[in-house]
Order: C-alpha cells, then sequence, then structure tokens
C-alpha cells in the first residue's frame, strides 16, 4: 500500500484504558529505569565472543547487526557502563572483528551503517577507499525508502561520507510510501520532522500514532494490530520526534517492563526469549519515555 496518509483520515479508533492509574512521576521514571541496567549490561557482556564481536545468542557467530546494537545498548546506558566501555574500546579483539576480510560490497546499507557506527565507537578507521567506493555504487541506486532512510543515517551522521561525490545527491525519498510505524519513523527522519511532505498534518499523525497502542499497552505498527517491543519504539521515536507524548505512556512503559527477562535481557513480547535486538529497541523505548515524562 502508498500513501498511507489517506489512511489517516478515516476513523481511526483511540486506544481505550479503563480506570487508568495516575502518571507516575520524573524521579518514579527515573528510578525505574536505572533499577534494571546493571542486569541489561550482564546480558549484553554475555554475548560478546571470543571473535570481538557480539552474537545473536552465545553459541552462533559474531554478527555487525549484533555488535551494533550491544554497543548501543551499552552507550545508552552511560554512566553506568562506563567501565564496560573503556574496557571495549581498549580491547583489541573488536578492532580485529571490524577489521576481518569479508565481502563487504554485497552488504546492505543498514548492516554499512551499523559497521560504521561500531568502528567510530571504539575509533578504528574504516578503509576510506571501501566506503567511498561502496556509498558512491548506493547513492544513485537507493531508491526504498528504508535505503534512503540508512543514506542519510550515513550522510549525516560519519566523517568518512564527506569524502564522497554526493553530486548526484540522495534520491528523493517516495513522498507518501509508508504503510507501518517504521515506514513513518523513517519518513520523518528524512524530512526532519516535517509532515507536510506526507500530505498531512502533525495532529493527524500524532493521532494516527497513538492509536497503534494497544490494550497492552505497547503499540502495533498499524493501529489495531499486535504489539511488539520494536513497534513501540518506533511509535514512541516518532511521538516524541513530533513534540508529543502517547496517550498512555504508563501503560508503555509497563508493557516494555513486561517484555523483561529473568536473564536480564529483553524480548520482543512478554514470555519470549532476550536478544539483544529487542534489548535495545526496549532500552532504546525507555529512553524516549523518561525524557518525556
Amino acid at each position: 500500500m502508498r500513501g498511507m496518509h489517506g489512511e489517516l483520515r478515516r476513523n481511526v479508533k483511540e486506544s481505550h484504558f479503563p480506570g487508568k492509574p495516575p502518571t507516575e512521576s520524573r524521579s518514579e521514571v527515573k528510578a525505574a529505569f536505572l533499577g534494571i541496567r546493571h542486569e541489561v549490561v550482564e546480558f549484553v557482556l554475555s554475548r560478546w565472543q571470543a571473535s570481538g564481536g557480539f552474537g545473536f545468542v552465545p553459541s552462533l557467530p559474531a554478527s555487525v547487526e549484533d555488535t551494533y546494537h550491544a554497543l548501543r545498548i551499552l552507550e545508552m546506558l552511560l554512566p553506568h557502563s562506563e567501565s564496560e566501555i573503556g574496557e571495549l574500546k581498549e580491547n583489541p579483539r573488536l578492532e580485529a572483528f571490524l577489521d576481518r576480510k569479508e565481502d563487504k560490497e554485497a552488504w546492505s546499507l543498514k548492516t554499512a551503517y551499523q559497521y560504521l557506527y561500531a568502528c567510530g565507537f571504539c575509533g578504528y578507521q574504516a578503509d576510506e577507499a571501501w566506503v567511498k567506493r561502496f556509498l558512491q555504487n548506493r547513492i544513485t541506486a537507493a531508491s526504498s525508502l528504508s535505503d534512503q532512510y540508512y543514506l542519510a543515517r550515513i550522510h549525516r551522521g560519519f566523517p568518512a561520507a564527506s569524502r564522497v561525490n554526493w553530486a548526484d545527491g540522495l534520491m528523493p525519498p517516495p513522498m507518501d510510501a509508508w504503510e507501518t510505524a517504521e515506514d513513518l519513523w523513517m519518513q520523518l527522519y528524512l524530512h526532519e520532522g516535517s509532515p507536510a511532505p506526507l500530505h498531512t498534518t502533525r495532529d493527524e499523525l500524532i493521532r494516527w500514532l497513538r492509536a497503534c497502542q494497544a490494550p497492552d499497552g505497547g503499540f502495533g505498527g498499524l493501529p489495531e494490530t499486535t504489539s511488539f517491543i520494536e513497534n513501540s519504539h518506533w511509535c514512541l521515536n516518532a511521538l516524541a520526534f513530533l513534540g508529543a507524548r502517547p496517550r498512555f505512556p504508563d501503560e508503555a512503559r509497563a508493557f516494555i517492563f513486561r517484555c523483561r527477562t529473568r536473564r536480564g535481557g529483553f524480548a520482543r513480547k512478554g514470555g519470549g526469549a532476550p536478544f539483544l535486538y529487542a534489548t535495545w529497541h526496549a532500552v532504546a523505548a525507555l529512553t524516549t519515555l523518561r525524557n518525556m515524562a
């Protein structure tokens, strides 16, 4: 489906939570967030592999994606994770992992972005010739919303990208090509929070995002769909970008904490297995909620 802006003007039902308790204070929110940090750090470190990277589970080889999620989590938990971050930055294994030989030309733009983030984290200089060649080949070929999003993240976030010839420019993102909350977040990032290119208004977008909140407190990728931790993260990010809050922030926070497992990490949904990507979404969503309080 293209042009979800048309759907915004249809009957979007607001989520309803009968008997809603009073909103938590900023100090209560901060205390709840701080209380989980040690266990989360321990969970992240349990995924650190001998190769220097982080793995999906301890028994699988390390990957760029899981390493990215692990490093992002640790950075979001500063200053509590300061000693662990210092150890990672000084450990030659992480740099060796980033320096390993593999076919980077076949990577997606998402993987390239995650790799460059990891390089920046530990001060490792990525191969400039590869960066220039890789991005130059992708600039004119990136037509999907996801590719445009990660090109923009690279362009705006990494000094190495400044050495690339952007004369052809980033292709304009598909103006009305969004279906899910994640798509909407990407469009808002590309347009720096402006709803105008999406042919809608800020209030309509806020109403649609709030309608994605399910009765269990989490958010689905669309209104009236099943809630998952990643959808909660995208919806909360988009609401924050629009200068708004969810209608029921306490219930959103409670949903995230129900995704927490005894091993310290978070699952996509309560009762599931913990993974680094789900834990990153959870910590990022809690950070956003804390900043909204």
